[in-house]
């Protein structure tokens, strides 16, 4: 029984000790609203897609409708921003959760993502929109939700989800690339596609031939949060959360995507019905 009770007392301390020093690493581990307070900077994933993110050739300079919200948050924070560029939308995560950037913008907060990062936000939804092809005419999504009307949509896309969700009966001819949707579209292969409003838009300004361009309804969006670390101190989440609900309720997210639109991407003019507003 005294070997016993050694033998469990010797146990009992090593256990004590390992969680000590667990504690003790935990305690210890700097949370992301620490290091950018104490490095006097945050870090942004940016890789070139616009008119989200766009670098300039000739200086090196960085522009878009996302750089333009991670400035401000960096003023706010009253910290120097540090634009790390990134391989694409792919690598966002894995760059996050290594800490090799402090937040990403424009991602869909998946359940499988959820399993390695957290989100901040919404900071603006996208809308799923449609292209007709001449002579095709369509407005609601009641009008595309018919057996005998044909749809382009991008294979394993949130296209493809979007439209089987509110075009259920529509005849779905599927793609790898937008260049082979335009093609079947402007061909009269299928009467239209459906796309984030983005590139639909960026589409009909590169493509003539298309024909009308349409929002339709009920509107079909998805929201676009902040990426950032999974983490216990909750600061720079919250921070993110409220920088999120101020800019949404005055405008100022929707007024930076749509001068995005317009600097970046080649449109002149971008609809009324045209809204980055939940």
């Amino acid at each position: 029984m005294k070997k016993f009770m050694t033998s469990l007392t010797g146990l009992l301390t090593v256990i004590a000790l390992s969680i000590g020093l667990t504690g003790s690493a935990s305690a210890q581990e700097e949370s992301t609203w620490d290091r950018i307070q104490r490095t006097n900077e945050v870090r942004f994933a940016v890789f070139s897609y616009a008119p989200y993110f766009v670098k300039d050739p000739g200086t090196g300079d960085w522009g878009g409708a996302l750089v333009e919200m991670a400035r401000d948050v960096a003023k706010e924070m009253k910290v120097d921003l540090e634009l790390v560029e990134v391989g694409g939308w792919s690598e966002l995560v894995l760059a996050i959760s290594t800490g090799k950037v402090d937040f990403a913008a424009g991602m869909q907060a998946t359940p499988i993502r959820a399993t390695a990062i957290d989100f901040a936000g919404p900071i603006y939804h996208i809308g799923w929109v449609t292209v007709n092809r001449p002579g095709f005419e369509a407005q609601d999504w009641a009008d595309y939700n018919k057996p005998d009307v044909k749809i382009a949509v991008m294979t394993g896309s949130s296209d493809q989800l979007l439209l089987s969700q509110n075009a259920p009966l529509a005849q779905q001819i599927q793609f790898k690339e937008l260049s082979q949707i335009i093609l079947a579209v402007s061909s009269g292969r299928a009467d239209a596609f459906t796309t984030t409003v983005l590139s639909s838009m960026i589409a009909k300004e590169k493509n003539p031939g298309l024909g009308s361009f349409e929002n339709p309804r009920p509107r079909a969006s998805l929201p676009g949060y902040f990426g950032i670390r999974s983490e216990i101190d909750p600061k720079f989440k919250n921070f993110l959360n409220w920088w999120a609900e101020w800019n949404n309720k005055l405008g100022h997210n929707e007024a930076r995507m749509k001068q995005g639109m317009l600097d970046y991407s080649g449109i002149t003019s971008i609809p009324d019905s045209v809204s980055f507003k939940e």
